[in-house]
């Protein structure tokens, strides 16, 4: 019974410490002033572009996820069981390419 109740024994004891550290941190932060500029983008003493004429650009997040699942298949891949179990592996492979098609063909933007 003591094995169930010791992660949330952990998850509380860790809870009341980063909120001492929290609270601490507050304490020594800086005074807040307002400042003309202190929100505004920099761009290298330009003006920035009004929010309607600002290009974005969503491509970069494909690309983001794209190696994100790669790396994360090869880490399942690597460290798959020897043997019949291996098969997981191989499916996993197959859902990798699946997933990369879908973000070649899905993640162009169609303006």
């Amino acid at each position: 019974m003591i094995d169930l109740i010791t992660p949330i024994i952990t998850f509380v004891v860790f809870l009341a410490v980063v909120v001492i550290l929290y609270l601490f941190a507050g304490t020594m932060q800086a005074p807040h002033h307002e400042a003309k500029y202190k929100t505004k983008s920099y761009y290298c003493g330009e003006e920035s572009p009004p929010p309607e004429e600002a290009h974005q650009s969503f491509d970069f997040f494909h690309v983001a996820f794209f190696f994100t699942i790669l790396h994360v298949g090869a880490l399942i891949v690597a460290t798959a069981p020897q043997g019949t179990n291996a098969i997981l592996a191989v499916v996993l492979i197959g859902v990798m390419a699946l997933t990369a098609f879908a973000l070649f063909v899905g993640g162009r933007s169609h303006a």
